[in-house]
């Protein structure tokens, strides 16, 4: 009876071997295709245009207003399609649909041709916005900022608001 199991516990052990085998061999494959997925999505990830937006100007100026600044964060050219302050109720205030250009201060271009690249504008407004935002010409939803006093609650409220509503046609 013993050289019976010692014979059965002998094969058990090269059955778990050869598993054990079938199992390193699949999670190599699993995690190769999963590696080259991600290569994929980041190669893909790299051309989207990436932009950051952000409240007041880049460098500190003597300008009355309310100001926004949008920098490039990628390496092919961009047009920054759309742009202007979020206020308050959580209505999108775009700057160039605005029909009073005189009052408007720009700096930089709405073309951004590489990394870095900068664009500011501003405007006198009423009512002081609670954020900014901008949105390139193949973008889906706009890129916003909040100013540093804005609660989160709030934030996150109008960032819902903008996204459902974005596809409607607000503004």
């Amino acid at each position: 009876m013993d050289g019976l199991s010692n014979t059965a516990n002998k094969r058990g052990a090269s059955l778990s071997t050869d598993e054990i085998q079938k199992w390193v061999t699949l999670s190599a494959a699993v995690s190769a295709t999963v590696a080259s997925l991600l290569s994929l999505w980041w190669k893909f990830r790299d051309k989207s245009d990436k932009i950051k937006v952000s409240c007041g100007l880049i460098e500190p100026r003597i300008s009355p207003g309310e100001f926004l600044h949008v920098i490039s964060r990628c390496d092919q050219l961009i047009r920054i399609a759309n742009f202007g302050h979020v206020m308050p109720d959580g209505r999108r205030l775009s700057i160039p649909q605005r029909e009073d250009d005189e009052r408007r201060l720009v700096y930089g271009s709405r073309l951004l041709d590489k990394r870095n690249d900068s664009f500011e504008t501003g405007m006198e407004l009423r009512d002081r916005p609670i954020g900014v935002y901008a949105i390139t010409t193949s973008q889906t939803h706009p890129t916003i900022a909040f100013r540093y006093d804005i609660s989160a609650w709030q934030q996150v409220r109008v960032r819902v608001r903008v996204k459902i509503l974005f596809g409607i046609g607000y503004s």
